[in-house]
Order: structure tokens, then sequence, then C-alpha cells
């Protein structure tokens, strides 16, 4: 039997607010309906300052087996609440404190092309947790394994092409693993996003020198 397609919540483009309709995710991905997605980054601060990223599942529709965000989703229509902690829980099986979280605000994102009309207002968190990569597990069966990607080289893959090693859990294991900038999502170096990204490392850098973050996407 198949698994009902997804509903997500209509958002007025311009207005940036939900206007209570539902639309189903590949009608929204086809004609820019715009809906509302959530994002978290965690980040670690030891052994070394790092961005965990997830791998997509082999199985996944699209850009399968890529480094991505560490937690990401839609938001399904009906839900007015924990919608970031739903996600966490679900991809890597973590759970936490209101509290915790560092709310970057949304950022307004557009991505056409052959196959896509996309438009999503993107509520980004940051959460600092130094939790061993071993903490993780993956619930939803979307995630295959976390890896811990140095701030710094995150930061140079923009300009630079070279490869390094990082330690990755797959559930079962921890292991060293090789990377390059072909293994994260391409979506990440898209004009579209530059200035998401350029926001992201300015609030990544704060919390480390400051313990505080007055970056923001809005």
């Amino acid at each position: 039997m198949a698994k009902p397609e997804e509903m997500l919540e209509e958002w007025d483009w311009e207005k940036g607010i939900p206007k209570g309709n539902p639309v189903a995710r590949s009608i929204a991905h086809t004609q820019g309906i715009a809906h509302e997605g959530v994002h978290l980054w965690v980040v670690r601060s030891k052994p070394q300052k790092e961005i965990l990223f997830q791998m997509r599942a082999a199985h996944k529709d699209m850009y399968p087996n890529y480094l991505d965000i560490t937690v990401g989703g839609h938001v399904p229509f009906g839900l007015t609440s924990n919608k970031i902690q739903k996600e966490a829980y679900e991809e890597i099986g973590i759970t936490f404190d209101e509290t915790q979280l560092i709310d970057l605000g949304y950022y307004r994102y557009e991505e056409i092309n052959d196959i896509l009309f996309h438009r999503e207002f993107q509520r980004v968190y940051l959460l600092l947790s130094n939790n061993p990569l071993s903490s993780y597990c993956f619930n939803d069966n979307e995630v295959s394994s976390i890896y811990a990607v140095p701030l710094e080289y995150c930061k140079d893959i923009f300009v630079r092409e070279y490869p390094a090693t990082v330690e990755a859990f797959n559930g079962t294991h921890t292991y060293q693993a090789t990377i390059s900038k072909k293994d994260f999502h391409p979506l990440l170096f898209a004009p579209s996003m530059t200035r998401y990204m350029e926001i992201l490392f300015q609030a990544i850098d704060e919390l480390f020198s400051q313990g505080k973050v007055t970056a923001s996407m809005s």
C-alpha cells in the first residue's frame, strides 16, 4: 500500500505568513507554493570546532548519499509546535530543551530548475552539543550516518577544494572517512544559498568566540 503523500501548509510568499491551506508536497515543489521548513545545525566545540552533517540515505529520491544539514525537513500541515524537535528525533535520535536552541530566524529560499519550483521559508536553528557521535541514532532510516567536519574545512571548500579525513558514525561503529567538496549536497554551494551560508558561519563563529549570537537570517 502506497504511503500517503505529505501535506504541507501554504504560506504567503510576499508576506511570509501561513495561509492555513493544506497542499501536497509534490504540488508545492512544482508550482512554487511557499511552505515552511526547519533546519538544525548541530555544532561541537570539543575535541575541536566542528559542524555535524548527516549522510542522506541511499534510498532517498533526491541527493542520496550526500552530506547535508544535520537535521532538515518540511513542517507537516497542522503541526504548530516542536517542529524541529520532531525532525531531530526522527532523523538523528536526539531530544533537547527549547532553551538550548539558538534561533537564527527564517531564510527565504527559492530554487527553480527543470523539475522544481521550490519556495520555502526555512526556520534555522543552532545547537551546541559535545556529545560523542555514538550517541546519535537514525530512527526513520532517512539518515545513514553522521559526520563531524571541522569548521574551518567547511569554510575552505567554498573557495578551494581538497580532501579531509573526519570522524563518522554509522549507527553501529565510529570510523575515519575521507571526504571532499563533491560529497556535500550541491545546493549548499548554490547562489541561492550564499547569504544563508555566510550568516550561518557568522553565527557559529559568534557562538564559539562570544557564547552568544547576533547573526540572523531574517
